[in-house]
C-alpha cells in the first residue's frame, strides 16, 4: 500500500505535464510538426531520412506565411467565400505544392524527393489548415 501512494502523484502528474507542454504550440508550430512527422513517414530511405526536428523549423517558417495571409484576408473583410477562394488557388498551378517542385536537402544539396506526390499533398494540406487558422484567429 505504501509503494502505490508514491506512485499516485506521479501517474495525475505526468499527464498533466505532457498537456502541459503541448498546449504551449501555435497552431503555426502543431501544423509544422504534424507535416515534419508526416513527411518522415513518407521517406522510404533510412540513410537519407531528414531529421523531424530540422523539417519542422523549415515547416514552420514556410507555413508562418499561409498564416499570416489568413489573419490578413480576415482582416481584409474577406468573406468565408472569398477565403474558401484563395485556399482553391493555392491547389493550382505549378507552385510550391507542384510534385516536381519537391526536394530533399541533404548536405546542402537538392535531390527529388521520395514520394513527391505525397510529400505535395502534404505540404499543401499543412498550409491551408494554417491558412484556415490565420483567417479564424487560431493563435
Amino acid at each position: 500500500m505504501h509503494s502505490s501512494v508514491r506512485v499516485l502523484p506521479l501517474v495525475l502528474f505526468i499527464p498533466l505535464f505532457v498537456a502541459g507542454c503541448s498546449g504551449n504550440q501555435t497552431s503555426v508550430e502543431k501544423n509544422a510538426r504534424h507535416m515534419a512527422y508526416q513527411i518522415e513517414q513518407a521517406h522510404f530511405d533510412p540513410n537519407t531520412k531528414p531529421l523531424t526536428a530540422d523539417n519542422t523549423r523549415l515547416m514552420a517558417k514556410f507555413l508562418s506565411q499561409f498564416y499570416e495571409i489568413g489573419k490578413q484576408d480576415r482582416e481584409a473583410g474577406f468573406t468565408s467565400a472569398q477565403a474558401q477562394q484563395r485556399v482553391d488557388s493555392l491547389s493550382t498551378g505549378n507552385g510550391p505544392f507542384s510534385p516536381g517542385a519537391q526536394k530533399t536537402k541533404i548536405i546542402n544539396r537538392d535531390y527529388d524527393s521520395d514520394q513527391p506526390e505525397k510529400r505535395s499533398e502534404i505540404l499543401k494540406q499543412g498550409a491551408i489548415t494554417t491558412y484556415w487558422d490565420g483567417y479564424n484567429g487560431r493563435p
